[in-house]
């Protein structure tokens, strides 16, 4: 699923500084590649018990937010396969990820097809990876934030 590419007004870098922000919040693991000080690309990973959400953002107009099944040999800068996955404007994507139903709920996505070739993060960047692990607590927050949403106040 992919949306459109549009121009990046000065009013958009706000809303998507708030979602990157609403990601990190949601307890992501991120990794900026290519270094911290100006990253190449940011890769943003949430761990459920056997599927891993993430999202790559390289520019604001090209973002990837998709769901792999995770393996013991898979590898967030170069998945093989996802069960989901959108690319377009970081607005759409970071929206969809954020959105994106817990794997077990029942019309949460589940088959597996061939991931698209904006997941994967070009290597020279991979040569400097600074990791940013979220604060305590963060961690089962998206979780239970899109438990109580879709299941209501019955958590799964």
């Amino acid at each position: 699923m992919s949306q459109p590419c549009e121009e990046s007004q000065p009013s958009d870098w706000g809303e998507i500084d708030e979602l990157l922000r609403a990601v990190v919040a949601d307890g992501f693991t991120v990794y900026l590649c290519g270094g911290p000080d100006v990253p190449e690309a940011i890769v943003a990973t949430y761990a459920w018990e056997n599927h891993v959400d993430y999202v790559v953002i390289k520019d604001a107009h090209d973002v990837t937010a998709a769901r792999s099944r995770q393996s013991r040999d898979w590898d967030v800068f170069s998945a093989d396969t996802v069960v989901w996955s959108y690319h377009g404007h970081a607005r759409w994507a970071l929206r969809a990820i954020l959105d994106l139903l817990p794997p077990d709920h029942p019309q949460a996505p589940d088959e597996e097809y061939p991931a698209p070739e904006s997941l994967k993060v070009d290597e020279a960047h991979l040569r400097r990876v600074s990791v940013r692990t979220p604060r305590p607590g963060l961690v089962a927050r998206r979780a239970m934030r899109l438990r109580t949403v879709t299941w209501g106040c019955r958590l799964a």
